[in-house]
């Protein structure tokens, strides 16, 4: 029974999954905040990181880097928890991303 315990607690990394999105209308500090916030609350999602200004195309744009325990969010997903405020924030794409890419 343990050995079960165990595989399942190490099957749960293999399944884990990030991806990239990137936001036009997040240059305010408040919006970035904002976003990770709802962001978090999302089924699977474990972590969600802003990357710094200089990262995105433009000034108005931020990456979030989204980490989950399962299947990554989708765009369509990012937008329908965003809710009334997706008029203003607009996710303009999502794409997977290796979490070891990543520098910590």
């Amino acid at each position: 029974m343990k050995e079960i315990a165990i595989l399942l607690m190490l099957a749960t990394g293999c399944f884990a999954d990030s991806c990239r999105a990137l936001v036009d209308g997040a240059g305010c500090r408040t919006r970035q905040l904002a976003m990770q916030r709802i962001w978090e609350k999302l089924p699977l999602v474990t972590e969600v990181k802003i990357l710094p200004r200089e990262d995105a195309p433009k000034a108005n744009q931020r990456y979030f880097i989204i980490h989950s325990d399962g299947p990554s969010p989708s765009r369509d997903d990012l937008i329908k928890a965003l809710g009334r405020r997706a008029k203003h924030y607009i996710v303009l794409s999502v794409e997977a991303e290796s979490r070891f890419d990543q520098s910590e």
